[in-house]
């Protein structure tokens, strides 16, 4: 069995893939703690670990796992994965997103995919049939956007965001919600529409924390994998342990 650590912004997510890459096990945790690895560990037959993070390096966890597992990867740079990656910055690239794309193949294979990430911050990455992976974009989530106009504006209100029961705002209130929440529809509708103006048809998968806000909306041209990142983290340790 393979366990997946992927080490976020705001929580750990631990997961446990049986030999046919099915999800058997997940564990949210709020940070890493070696008494919830030792006890995944010491629950079922774990062999091969991986670890991604946005935040440090981790490198106690993982010489600590060295003495408990035959392998542990690291996402890195320096880590094989099973696509093409043509990011011109690829030491910047964040390892969620790129965790996600890999996890996004492995779903969908020989298709050209627009990979949503809607969490702090909202990411669009493209991967194409031939698991071309060029880049995305990066903008401020939903309730980044919200904070943003209470912070930079004098007198709009500090809100949660919700979802709207109308596309026009009769309200302050209102008119934030329906900003935020349908500005970000339409923001995704558009780059969809701009990818396959180019590349043709497009597969939109979405993950994140907030991903949930758009499925009712979308149901019917969207894919939500809620763990995306973790299918992917395991595909790519899969990969390695076969090369």
């Amino acid at each position: 069995m393979n366990l997946c650590i992927d080490i976020g912004n705001t929580r750990v997510k631990l997961a446990v893939f049986d030999a046919t890459s099915t999800l058997v096990d997940l564990v949210l945790h709020p940070t890493l703690e070696q008494d919830v690895i030792r006890r995944l560990l010491s629950q079922y037959a774990v062999t091969a670990v991986i670890l991604s993070s946005v935040r440090a390096d981790h490198q106690a966890i993982r010489t600590w796992l060295a003495t408990k597992v035959q392998s542990v990867y690291w996402l890195d740079t320096e880590l094989q994965v099973p696509i093409q990656n043509h990011y011109l910055t690829p030491q910047t690239l964040g390892k969620d997103r790129l965790a996600a794309v890999v996890g996004a193949v492995a779903r969908y294979p020989h298709q050209n995919i627009l990979v949503v990430d809607a969490g702090t911050c909202i990411t669009y990455d493209f991967v194409d049939k031939q698991r071309n992976y060029w880049g995305g974009s990066i903008l401020p989530g939903l309730q980044m956007r919200l904070n943003a106009m209470t912070h930079f504006t004098a007198k709009l209100p500090a809100l949660q965001l919700e979802v709207p029961k109308d596309w026009i705002g009769n309200t302050t209130v209102s008119a934030m919600q329906t900003g935020v929440f349908w500005g970000v529809l339409h923001e995704l509708e558009g780059f969809k529409h701009q990818y396959s103006a180019k590349y043709g048809a497009i597969t939109l998968v979405i993950t994140g924390g907030d991903s949930t806000y758009f499925e009712s909306q979308l149901k019917n041209e969207i894919f939500a994998q809620p763990n995306l990142v973790l299918i992917g983290l395991n595909t790519i340790l899969e990969y390695n342990e076969g090369l």
